[in-house]
Order: C-alpha cells, then sequence, then structure tokens
C-alpha cells in the first residue's frame, strides 16, 4: 500500500498522506512517496491547484519516533531522509499555483510544518497544531524555523519551539497561523471547494505574485518594487489577462485557462 495517494480532477491535483494506522507519522517510505507525489504535480501542466491532507484520524502526527525506516544512529541517513522530505516541502512552498491545506487532527512537528509550507490552511476545530519536538529533544525540521518566525515574528515563534506548545485550530488562527477554521467533518469539503475555485483562476499570473510574496521579505521595497514591475510586464501579455481585461469591460464572468 502506497503511503501516499494522488488524484487529479477538474484542476485540481490531491495529495492524501495515507499511513492512517499511524496518524500519518511520518517515515523513509512516506517521506519519499510525498517527493514524487509532489514531482508529479510539477511535471503536471494541467493542474492549477493543489490540495493536501490526511487520510484517517488527522493531518500527520510528526516524525514517527518508533519507526524511522532508517538507523537514526546513522548521521548520513538521517540527512538522506530529511532531504527527501524537503524536497517536498521546498516543492509544494515554491509550486508556483496555489496549494491548500486541509487539517483535522494533529499537524504536529513535522506535520505542522507540512501544513505551513502551502499557502492557504483550512483546519477543523478538532485540529492541533505544534511544534513538538522540544518535548523530545530535537530541533524543528521541514521548514518550522523559516515558516514560523515569518507567520508570528521572533517572540512568538520562540516561545512555540521552545515550549512546544498545542494549539487548537481557534487559537493558531488567532495567531495568524492558518486561514479558516470550520466544523469538525467538514475542512476537506471547504477546501475541496476553495481548490476548486482557485483552479478556475488565472493560474499563471498566481504563481508570479506567489513567488515574488516569498522573496518580498529579503528584499528592499526598492527592489521589491522593481520585481513587481517586470512580473506585471509578464502577466499583462498572457491570456487570462487579456481575457480578464476584456470580461471586466464586457461585465461578465471572465474564462480564465491558467496562462
Amino acid at each position: 500500500m502506497s503511503t501516499v495517494n494522488t488524484s487529479f480532477q477538474d484542476g485540481v491535483f490531491e495529495i492524501t498522506l495515507n499511513r492512517p494506522e499511524k496518524i500519518n507519522a511520518l517515515n523513509k517510505d512516506l517521506a519519499v512517496d510525498l517527493a514524487k507525489a509532489v514531482v508529479e504535480v510539477k511535471e503536471n501542466p494541467d493542474v492549477r491547484a493543489v490540495l493536501v491532507y490526511g487520510n484517517g484520524k488527522g493531518f500527520c502526527a510528526g516524525g514517527d519516533l518508533k519507526d524511522f525506516g532508517i538507523d537514526i544512529e546513522n548521521p548520513v541517513e538521517i540527512r538522506e531522509f530529511l532531504h527527501k522530505g524537503q524536497e517536498a516541502v521546498l516543492g509544494l512552498y515554491h509550486m508556483e499555483k496555489p496549494v491548500i491545506a486541509a487539517v483535522h487532527g494533529p499537524a504536529v512537528g513535522a506535520g505542522c510544518n507540512l501544513a505551513f509550507a502551502c499557502d492557504i490552511i483550512v483546519a477543523e476545530e478538532n485540529a492541533v497544531f505544534s511544534e513538538i519536538f522540544s518535548q523530545v529533544g530535537a530541533i524543528p525540521d521541514f521548514g518550522g524555523l523559516y515558516f514560523l518566525p515569518q507567520k508570528v515574528g521572533m517572540h512568538v515563534a520562540s516561545e512555540l519551539v521552545f515550549t512546544g506548545k498545542k494549539l487548537k485550530a481557534n487559537e493558531a488562527k488567532e495567531y495568524g497561523l492558518i486561514n479558516q477554521v470550520t466544523a469538525d467533518g467538514q475542512g476537506l469539503e471547504v477546501a475541496r471547494e476553495l481548490a476548486l475555485s482557485l483552479a478556475e483562476g488565472p493560474t499563471k499570473t498566481l504563481g508570479m505574485a506567489k513567488r515574488i510574496m516569498h522573496q518580498a521579505p529579503h528584499m528592499s521595497l526598492e527592489d521589491l518594487l522593481q520585481l513587481e514591475a517586470y512580473g506585471q510586464s509578464v502577466t499583462f501579455q498572457s491570456r487570462d489577462f487579456k481575457e480578464g481585461r476584456s470580461a471586466f469591460m464586457e461585465k461578465r464572468k471572465p474564462n480564465f485557462l491558467g496562462y
């Protein structure tokens, strides 16, 4: 049985973490399969939105401390395992199309940071987020030390990393870590509807905006404005901009095709 299932319909590529008996805890097989799924998305030009979620009782319970599928006494194997997981994180983060996480139950440790690598997070009320690493004597991985300070600032990030504090969905939303909270059992449906809606959008334009936003924290305003000007000069040449402009003037809904 594959540890990751994929499907593609109506422009939306769905990635399902599939170790439900372990609450989708990450081991070597899951890291490898997840990286393969992300490559599959990137190589499919018809994909216009991505949805990531977990099968079973939760999104992802972090690393499988009982069985990572590697020799944890071997630093080389540890790095190789993490590098494979990092391929998936980087692929989702840099994916030039919308990526949505639908979270229920635990999203802790690496699972928490996998969700943070996505652009939009829809969580059910029963969701729990935690940088739980310190409680087992480890540091955050899967990008946690990058994502958290950007999302909540250094002081709050330090608190969450040092304490491993568990946040319920509504608390995570108050911190600015997630976008939306739904009733239990409705998260996937809400996230899927959002993914389908975004899949009807101007995909290349959204990808350009995402790329520039990711560079913004590391740039001066002057440099960012130059990048915006470049990006806008590109998007103005796109088929979707021409369609959007015509639809606006004709007072109708635009029919974006994603290029």
